[in-house]
């Protein structure tokens, strides 16, 4: 059953007269990891905060797990983790210290869960090493096994993969995919790294100067990114029906300005070509095109292609 972990309505956050957040709508389900895309200032940490209850909406509202209004709220947060802007972590404590800082300061009595959340991120080898003295990846690790005390089933973090090497981004990818499978945990990730954003989510949310674009499966993503032959002429009703009769394919997508994304025959573009001058149609454009993530963000938001 796929209810919903999250849903805001009309949610607006606005700091002296001006709009972060401009009346978001979005619906979060169970299970799935959504990647938050945006600029810097796009008002991707403000929608978090605003979620984990670090700020308080202007006006909107906010449900979480089936619920709304404020006494709700605050016992459903208890089922969230988060790790928002950066780790919470003491430099001078070791990774354990660390998560029995934040365990104590839970109420959590659990001391197991220690040594569980250590090894199930890939610290428990650290000793008596101090946090001050760590990797920016491993920094990034504890950050999610300190969001993961309480095992909660919601788990929201603000660019965990910013700065790190590739290495290090793959450990925190394969790290959330593995919470997502085996716990059936839902995650909201922001980031700037779009490709590895690709790799990770199943759900995308376009938000720009605090409004959401766009909200897309993994599937349609890749609809949208597909690769394709572009072609431009002044006949496209013409060329619709001769790719349908001469080519025998339906496989294609007429665009709003007239142009035709034919997803079929990406090796025979001479042959497409010729069969198009064959049947008289004059091409002003027969291209190779596909769209990376960068590219659909950049025709969502405005500038460069538009798709």
């Amino acid at each position: 059953m796929n209810k919903w972990v999250l849903k805001t309505n009309n949610l607006t956050k606005s700091y002296r007269g001006v709009k972060a957040l401009d009346d978001v709508t979005i619906t979060l389900e169970a299970g799935k990891i959504y990647g938050l895309i945006g600029q810097n200032g796009a008002g991707k940490t403000t929608l978090m905060r605003l979620v984990a209850g670090l700020s308080f909406p202007t006006s909107g509202r906010i449900g979480l797990f089936g619920h709304e209004g404020e006494q709700a709220l605050q016992l459903e947060r208890k089922r969230l983790g988060c790790m928002i802007e950066h780790p919470s972590l003491v430099p001078n404590m070791t990774a354990q210290e660390n998560i029995r800082f934040q365990r104590i300061m839970k109420g959590i009595p659990n001391q197991e869960i220690e040594r569980e959340l250590l090894e199930f991120v890939g610290l428990d080898d650290t000793g008596k090493k101090k946090v001050r003295d760590f990797s920016l990846g491993m920094k990034q690790r504890l950050g999610i096994a300190v969001a993961l005390i309480g095992n909660p089933e919601f788990l929201i973090l603000d660019e965990p993969i910013n700065g790190l090497d590739p290495l290090g981004v793959v450990e925190i990818r394969n790290l959330l995919k593995k919470l997502c499978e085996e716990r059936q945990m839902t995650i909201l990730i922001s980031s700037h790294n779009l490709p590895e954003l690709y790799q990770t989510a199943t759900d995308y949310i376009i938000i720009h100067k605090g409004e959401i674009k766009r909200s897309l499966t993994l599937s349609e993503l890749e609809q949208s990114c597909k690769h394709h032959l572009l072609i431009s002429c002044q006949q496209t009703e013409k060329l619709v029906s001769i790719l349908e009769i001469k080519l025998n394919t339906s496989n294609y997508k007429v665009m709003p300005n007239k142009t035709v994304k034919l997803y079929d025959y990406l090796d025979q573009k001479e042959k497409v070509s010729e069969v198009l001058f064959e049947n008289g149609i004059i091409v002003t454009n027969l291209s190779h095109e596909g769209d990376t993530l960068e590219d659909y963000f950049i025709s969502i938001v405005g500038g460069g292609k538009h798709v």
